[in-house]
């Protein structure tokens, strides 16, 4: 097995902006080891979110290649990349983005109820729950199972997130701008939550702009004119 879980080669990326298509990304290459807690900055619009999306097979380069655990990610059927974002990947946003319908285990299960079928989920159901509740308790959240999004305050609404992407145990965790929209106490805890991850053998990628949360990861690298600088 490579030492490296992630490999993004030569990455390009251009959106339609009047005339002439604006360049995001030119040619950007990162590599990340199993278990390494990987930090991107970069000024705003540089790219950094772009990368991250690319990584994690939400958006698709105009070139360019990403290799995840062995598999050309791009060269494969949209099937594998579904799968590999449901199982393989777990994302966490500045925004949250929960859906405010559901309670709080609710959201962290909906990862794993849009998996299966209908029968399928009945018979993991109670399986999943136990899953739930435990990745729960690991960010501190049991006492707020039953509870709805707008219940909650923004630290807590990441914890939930973060929950959610781990629920599927997956490879890689990747994490945008996380404490972005937070007060630094807060913020520090979530940066506290995802470092105790790392320690655990986690793998993290995360974008950020603030040098301070930049350090605490084992590697930082970069992102100006549409590429790595320092990796």
């Amino acid at each position: 097995m490579s030492s490296f879980l992630l490999k993004a080669d030569s990455i390009q990326k251009s959106y339609p902006m009047g005339a002439e298509p604006l360049k995001v990304l030119r040619g950007a290459s990162l590599t990340v080891r199993r278990g390494e807690f990987v930090a991107i900055m970069g000024a705003s619009g540089s790219g950094k979110s772009t990368l991250l999306h690319i990584v994690g097979a939400l958006d698709v380069p105009d070139a360019g290649r990403v290799v995840f655990d062995g598999d050309d990610v791009f060269e494969r059927p949209t099937r594998f990349r579904e799968r590999m974002r449901c199982e393989h990947v777990g994302f966490v946003f500045q925004f949250y983005h929960l859906l405010p319908e559901l309670n709080v285990l609710e959201n962290v299960l909906f990862p794993r109820m849009v998996r299966k079928s209908v029968l399928g989920w009945l018979g993991e159901r109670a399986e999943a729950r136990r899953s739930a509740c435990e990745v729960l308790e690991q960010v501190q959240l049991s006492h707020r199972v039953n509870h709805r999004p707008n219940e909650l305050s923004g630290g807590e609404r990441q914890r939930v997130a973060i929950a959610r992407a781990l629920v599927n145990q997956p490879q890689l965790l990747l994490a945008d701008e996380p404490t972005g929209n937070l007060d630094a106490r807060i913020g520090k805890g979530i940066l506290d939550l995802l470092c105790g991850l790392h320690d655990r053998g986690q793998t993290i990628v995360m974008v950020t702009h603030d040098s301070r949360t930049a350090a605490r990861a084992d590697r930082c690298v970069i992102l100006a004119e549409g590429r790595i600088k320092t990796d």
